[in-house]
This record gives structure tokens, C-alpha cells and sequence, in this order.
């Protein structure tokens, strides 16, 4: 309100032909604009963007809404089982074509400790919303082209037998082409506060050797309290303050792998799995989460420490504020 008084202010006196603002009322005017503008983005949460919060590091689940974009900085941190401990990086950004479709391009790096920094290459992804209304399994298909090199060591998911952990030299590794093409059938649901979300991964190389190696991605996530409601009955709710307990989700991710075309299944000693706690703090339109992960098998890695930042932007969907698709 602030900001549109401003702006009839200068209309009301270029139309009227008063005298015109001077240089440096009218920099104090831009900088009261601005004032105004991340006042209101960290007093007014739009609710539409924290509702559809995705906190899970592997595990997905519902596309984004209609025209909403998300930008992620994915850092984490990992004690090898083979080798020098590493860091790893992703950058992601999705969009919504629909409220059933989004796409996605995600970069990625990492730093061996010890070794320089080295690119690990791009994944382009896209998923879509088969049903149109809210069901016991709510289905998502999804799929990602991957582009990477011998040295990626990003966990976005595992799948097949053995460790990930760099076994050869980086030099050799970074001009190693690694293109795969993933693919996931996603079901979940929401209870509530509750949300349950099961993803069984499929990667097939789009090189030889050809096969397809699989996986598992399993999520349990209470959302913070104060978004229990409904968006229509939270619309009229006071938000909570910024620091506040009621504005912490908290849950569990687990991942693994399902062995490959000629032995699926579960083969615990030779495959990785990990189990951590999740949780997420949203404040408006940015989300921080955390997932300190362990290895249970003897090629995990011991230790993966995960963070994510995000930040959500775009017009909510009148639809998405009725509740429909």
C-alpha cells in the first residue's frame, strides 16, 4: 500500500506538472520502495508456496504448481567408505507448466579432498501428475536425462550393487561420459499433517554396458503445525513469527538399492543403503532443510551429511487455492 501511495505520488506530480522530485528524493523513494517490498515478502508467507513444501533429499512426490518456479542449492557433505571423504553440490531449477507438469535442470560438482574441484554434468528432468483429483495413491511418473561424467558423486538416488565412491583417477574420471536415463513411479498421500511418499527407481544406461540397475526412495514427513489447516481456513490465520517451533517439519527419508535385470531384490552387504532424519524450517518463500544420513551396509558411505536451500516464486493458481488441479 506503502509503495503504490509512492508511486500516485510521483504520477499525481509528473501529471499535475509540479516540480519535479529531486535526484536524491528520488533515491529515497526507490529505497523505501524496496523497504516496502522485503517487508512485505517476509511479512505476508505465501501460503501456497510453503503448503506444497517438498522437504525430502531423494524421495518426490506432486509437481509444482501452475506458473511457480523453485531455484535449490543442494551442499553436501560425505565421509567415504573408499578413498579421500568429499564434498558434493547441486544446483536445481523447476518450473510448472501445469499444476500436473513441471520441468526441471539440475548442475552438479564436487571436491574430493585432496584433489581440485571438478563439474560433474547436467540432469533434465520432467514429471507429471497422472490423476487430476486427490486419491489413496496419488501417481506420479517420473523421468530424468542424466549427463554426467565418471567423477559425479551427487547420491540423488542409488540403485544396482556396490559403492559410488570415486575408485579410479579424477583425470581419467571427469572425460568418462556417464549418460542415463531415469526413470521413477511415485505414489503418496497426505494425512493429514502426515505425508507418506514411496519412489521406485529404474536407471537404464544409454551406453554399453545396457541393463537397468534400481532403487528406492521412502519418505515420512509431519509438516510444520501451523499449515494443519486448509488453504482456504489458513488464508485469514496471522502467520507465526519467524522464529518459531510451529513453522519445523520433521521426518525420515530412507534410500537403497534394488540390485539390477539379473539380480533384483534386496542383497544387503553388497548394496548401499541410508537412513536419516529430515527436517525443514519454511519462512515465506525460502525453505532450509537438513538430513544427517548413515550407511547401514558395508559399501555405504558411513556418514552424508545433506543441506537444501530453496526459494519459491510465482503467481499461485486460483485452482491450487481451491483445492483443485
Amino acid at each position: 500500500m506503502i509503495a503504490n501511495a509512492i508511486r500516485f505520488m510521483w504520477v499525481k506530480t509528473r501529471i499535475g506538472g509540479f516540480a519535479p522530485i529531486h535526484t536524491k528524493s528520488a533515491t529515497t523513494i526507490k529505497s523505501l520502495q524496496l523497504l516496502v517490498t522485503l517487508s512485505a515478502t517476509l511479512a505476508g508467507p505465501p501460503l501456497w508456496a510453503q503448503m506444497n513444501m517438498d522437504p525430502y533429499f531423494t524421495a518426490i512426490n506432486a509437481p509444482l504448481e501452475k506458473h511457480s518456479a523453485m531455484l535449490m542449492a543442494l551442499p553436501d557433505f560425505q565421509v567415504a567408505r573408499f578413498g579421500n571423504n568429499f564434498s558434493t553440490g547441486m544446483l536445481m531449477a523447476e518450473y510448472g507448466l501445469s499444476s500436473r507438469l513441471t520441468v526441471g535442470v539440475m548442475a552438479e560438482g564436487q571436491k574430493i579432498d585432496g584433489l581440485p574441484a571438478t563439474f560433474g554434468g547436467m540432469r533434465y528432468n520432467a514429471y507429471f501428475h497422472v490423476f487430476s483429483d486427490d486419491r489413496l495413491l496419488n501417481l506420479t511418473l517420473y523421468g530424468e536425462y542424466e549427463d554426467l561424467n565418471g567423477a559425479s558423486l551427487y547420491k540423488m538416488e542409488v540403485s544396482g550393487f556396490g559403492p559410488e565412491d570415486l575408485m579410479e583417477p579424477l583425470t581419467v574420471a571427469r572425460h568418462t561420459s556417464v549418460r542415463t536415463f531415469e526413470q521413477r513411479v511415485i505414489v503418496y498421500h497426505d494425512w493429514g499433517r502426515l505425508n507418506a511418499t514411496f519412489n521406485f527407481i529404474r536407471e537404464t544406461p544409454l551406453q554399453a554396458p545396457y541393463g537397468s540397475d534400481y532403487g528406492y526412495a521412502f519418505g515420512l514427513f509431519i509438516k510444520p503445525s501451523w499449515m494443519s489447516g486448509s488453504m482456504a481456513g489458513m488464508t485469514n490465520m496471522p502467520s507465526p513469527p519467524a522464529l518459531s517451533m510451529s513453522r519445523l517439519g520433521y521426518g525420515l527419508e530412507m534410500i537403497g538399492a534394488l540390485g539390477d535385470n539379473h539380480r533384483f531384490g534386496v542383497h544387503w552387504n553388497s548394496q548401499q543403503y541410508y537412513l536419516g532424519p529430515v527436517f525443514a524450517y519454511a519462512i515465506s518463500s525460502w525453505s532450509v532443510r537438513l538430513e544427517p544420513a548413515f550407511g547401514l551396509s558395508h559399501v555405504s558411505d558411513p556418514f552424508l551429511l545433506r543441506v537444501g536451500v530453496s526459494y519459491m516464486f510465482g503467481p499461485p493458481s486460483s485452482e491450487a487455492a481451491h483445492g483443485h488441479p
